[in-house]
């Protein structure tokens, strides 16, 4: 996605670091229509850059798999917020890692990632966005003289997106630094299908709606399995298979960050 929802993405993710906050972020990892709506899957592409590889993402059944079709990538990150299970895919490596342990974190993380790419209900977007960051925009705060973040979505009208029927906002924030933004929201899945700002844009292609494989969201066949113990003393320097693990989960935090900004 563009940089300007990485400004709207910010101030909620700060509840991942924020545990007093988890009384209030209940609801905003707790499923709910961005986790739980029809199932789809789609290809994420830059428009402006048609060469650089794109991703895909994978959405069913309260679960979520990004996938890099960058082959010198780590490959996917499987979220299973249901079952407790968060997959660490290393293509290169044939390996994998199940940080289960870490999945209420992770599920915390991905969350309002989830509320931006897929508002709730097919209302204002910004309402939902505004109400997701709300308990943590103190923190977004640039200084002391600045307000914590809010958005205006103005409708635009209907509009088709690479075949399907979508609605065209304009957004526009409360900081004087940022300039106008325009997402569409698809009319069935209730996803941004396309954003575009001065930064920047994405748009979802290839869209298929219907069940998503459940093969998609469990451990492969044929990787290996490498354990907790592996990643932790892969990011502190241990043996070839830490090195491994070590490496896909620096890609694993990475790519949590990258998500929003496809």
């Amino acid at each position: 996605m563009t940089s300007r929802l990485n400004r709207i993405l910010a101030p909620a993710l700060l509840a991942a670091a924020l545990p007093l906050t988890a009384c209030q972020t209940s609801d905003l990892a707790g499923g709910g229509d961005a986790w739980n709506g029809t199932a789809f899957s789609a290809e994420m592409v830059d428009p402006a850059h048609p060469t650089k590889p794109s991703s895909r993402i994978y959405l069913g059944g309260g679960r979520v798999r990004l996938q890099s079709m960058d082959t010198s990538s780590i490959g996917a990150i499987v979220v299973d917020p249901t079952h407790g299970t968060t997959l660490i895919v290393n293509d290169p490596a044939k390996a994998y890692i199940d940080a289960g342990m870490f999945t209420p974190l992770v599920t915390l993380a991905f969350a309002p990632v989830m509320r931006v790419l897929r508002p709730a209900g097919s209302g204002d977007p910004c309402s939902q966005w505004n109400s997701a960051v709300s308990p943590f925009g103190a923190f977004a705060k640039t200084d002391k003289d600045h307000p914590a973040p809010q958005w205006t979505c103005t409708s635009q009208g209907s509009e088709s997106v690479n075949g399907r029927a979508a609605h065209k906002w304009g957004v526009v924030s409360n900081d004087p630094k940022d300039g106008p933004m325009t997402i569409w929201v698809d009319d069935r899945l209730h996803v941004l299908s396309r954003t575009t700002d001065k930064d920047g844009a994405m748009e979802m292609r290839n869209i298929s709606e219907g069940p998503q494989p459940d093969s998609l969201f469990t451990p492969p066949a044929n990787y290996k399995k490498l354990s907790l113990t592996s990643m932790l003393g892969g990011l502190l320097g241990g043996s070839k298979d830490s090195g491994q693990a070590g490496a896909s989960s620096t890609a694993f935090l990475k790519k949590l960050q990258g998500a929003s900004s496809h």
